[in-house]
């Protein structure tokens, strides 16, 4: 009899632990699933979450038991009740951004932008972008703040948001610039067109009056000439001389020598009148033509001095004024200058990648240079230097690009020549 029951004794231990070991099993095999922001698994039941602030150091051995917890290390924080052995790391301001709230082991760090720029909230804030300025004839609705771009409307003009209160009446304006503007067409094209003409006419007419008096006062003046030609072929005058004197005066004639005799008082002012004439300029007047006389144009070619770039030599460099950063970032309006055709390969060759570049596209191109400007910041950090970006401009022949922005640093006092 005792050993039937010992025999049943081992049998009911037998059965128990084949239960248990299939109860582990099939749990085993099914997927545990803990309340989420209150447990975490472990060994197939769940544990209890640690607080805010502190992290778990050694887990629970209990289903639905804490384990050890240990607060949050200096730089680290844990902002909700967590399973992590580990707190985050407290996050690092940008260069362009200000530390509003400073990291606690139960918040983490809180930053914004810096006055005069924003970044919104439902977008990743990678660089902080320049607020915008209204325009002349614009009115500013709000300002801007470190999550939102300033926003403007024009002047003595409702907002333009929705549809318009009258259709019909905006149609009706619309009408009335087109019939007006085809009446101006109408009208004054055909008048300019008349003007034209009527003047070119006038301009003909005169041309053919002055050509037909010209062509009347030389028919004239011919008709002149050839009616003194007749009276001086009948005049017994118009003979030559040295035969009317034979014939007055028979066989006497005039000496050679009298009549050189005779000239000879007019010889010598001839003379000296066509030396006058043919006399040469003063030297001062071929000094300009001279050989040893230099050209004006190189003696102020050697008056002309580069303050910063030489053409023998490498440029000057530039030392900040205010501080690295500060002059750095003062200085990227002035890059305002730079050709719009060399945007894409001047930030290329500075290290902006295409991406970068591809995004800045969308906006005006004084706030597309300011921002790959920032970004190139971002990425470069202590290394950035305003003379890598003025190197770049030289090696892509951008020299007076570079030379612009060199004097309105210095002028504005944000560097110095070394």
């Amino acid at each position: 009899m005792v050993p039937v029951i010992i025999a049943l004794i081992h049998v009911g231990h037998g059965a128990a632990e084949l239960g248990l070991a299939g109860d582990l099993q099939n749990r085993t095999a099914r997927q545990i699933i803990c309340v989420e922001n209150q447990e975490y698994p472990h060994n197939g039941f769940c544990c209890k979450n640690c607080e805010a602030g502190t992290y778990v150091k050694e887990k629970c051995s209990r289903d639905q038991e804490k384990g050890i917890c240990s607060p949050c290390e200096k730089g680290t924080y844990a902002e909700h009740p967590t399973g992590m052995e580990q707190c985050l790391q407290c996050s690092q301001c940008h260069r362009d951004q200000i530390v509003v709230a400073e990291c606690t082991s139960t918040s983490n760090t809180k930053c914004e932008c810096k006055p005069g720029t924003f970044c919104l909230l439902d977008e990743p804030c990678e660089v902080c972008k320049k607020c915008a300025k209204c325009k002349a004839d614009e009115e500013e609705v709000s300002h801007c703040s470190a999550t939102s771009n300033t926003k403007c409307r024009r002047r003595n003009s409702p907002p333009t948001e929705g549809p318009t209160d009258n259709p019909s009446a905006s149609n009706n304006t619309n009408t009335i610039a087109i019939v007006i503007t085809i009446l101006f067409l109408l009208i004054f094209i055909p008048l300019g067109i008349i003007f034209r003409y009527k003047r070119r006419q006038r301009q003909l007419s005169s041309m053919l009056k002055i050509l037909f008096y010209s062509l009347s006062e030389e028919e004239q003046e011919n008709s002149r000439n050839a009616g003194l030609e007749r009276e001086e072929g009948q005049r017994p005058e118009s003979r030559p001389l040295l035969t009317q004197e034979t014939q007055e005066t028979g066989t006497k004639s005039i000496p050679v020598e009298d009549e050189d005799r005779g000239l000879g008082d007019s010889l010598p002012n001839t003379t000296s009148s066509s030396q006058t004439s043919l006399s040469p300029l003063p030297p001062a007047v071929y000094n300009k033509e001279s050989p040893q006389s230099s050209p004006p144009a190189p003696r102020q070619a050697e008056m002309v001095t580069e303050p910063w770039a030489g053409d023998d030599g490498p440029p000057r460099r530039l030392i900040p004024v205010l501080g690295e950063e500060e002059s750095l970032s003062k200085s990227f309006d002035l890059f305002d200058s730079l050709d719009v055709r060399y945007h894409n390969k001047f930030f290329r060759s500075i290290g902006v990648s295409d991406n970068a570049i591809k995004v800045a596209e969308t906006q005006q191109p004084m706030d597309k240079v300011y921002d790959l400007l920032r970004v190139w910041m971002q990425k470069e950090g202590l290394r950035a230097n305003i003379n890598t970006l003025l190197q770049a401009l030289l090696d892509l022949d951008q020299r007076y690009s570079a030379e612009h922005i060199t004097s309105k640093a210095v002028e504005r006092g944000y560097y110095k020549y070394e």
